[in-house]
């Protein structure tokens, strides 16, 4: 028996070497094909990216946002913006966006009423298809708001956005927070931009 025996274990441990060894190779050339097909959906898209026409190349959005109608005030944003995709990730732009703001103060004739308005240009950058990062550089003349004088400040902000794919237009959520204390600390002022994003082109 026991001459039998040693010569079965070579055999299996042979067997199972061989057996190893080729489901290394089909590993490899599972993996060497899956890296092919990724490096041709790439190509594809950037082919497709420059195939494409300026006009399609140009990302338009509008954006209600800031929302408030609760309490004694009523708040409400709007913001639109053009910008140029480079690829498929990057892209950049410019627009314009202004805020009112109104609080009624109870017992008082001391209401506050204030229009603000201004410019900006932005950087993008796409994580997935539906999720970017974005940075914006803006110019806001801030309307008077009982002493407080109108003023005109330039400031950065940065931050987050979503937007769920459609057929022509997509919309989406941005948050955007203010990376200036004097903008913060504005009696019509906050923390955190918020806006709802209707995008074409995305």
């Amino acid at each position: 028996m026991k001459k039998f025996f040693v010569p079965f274990l070579v055999i299996v441990f042979l067997f199972t070497i061989i057996d190893d060894a080729s489901a290394q190779r089909r590993g490899k050339k599972k993996r060497r094909k899956t890296e092919d097909t990724e490096r041709s959906s790439t190509r594809d898209r950037e082919d497709d990216f420059e195939s494409t026409s300026i006009a399609e190349k140009l990302n338009i959005e509008i954006k209600p946002g800031n929302l408030n109608f609760f309490g004694n005030q009523l708040s409400i944003s709007l913001k639109s913006n053009v910008g140029y995709k480079f690829n498929n990730v990057f892209s950049a732009g410019a627009g314009g966006k202004f805020f009112y703001d109104y609080i009624n103060s109870f017992g008082s004739s001391a209401d506050i009423s204030a229009f603000s308005y201004g410019g900006l240009v932005y950087g993008r950058a796409k994580i997935t298809q539906t999720f970017y990062l974005q940075g914006e550089y803006n110019i806001v003349s801030f309307g008077a708001v009982s002493t407080v004088p109108q003023e005109t400040i330039a400031y950065p902000l940065a931050g987050i956005g979503y937007v769920q794919q459609g057929y022509d237009w997509s919309f989406g959520l941005e948050l955007l927070a203010i990376l200036n204390d004097r903008v913060r600390d504005k009696p019509q002022g906050t923390i955190v931009e918020y806006w709802i994003n209707f995008s074409k082109n995305f």
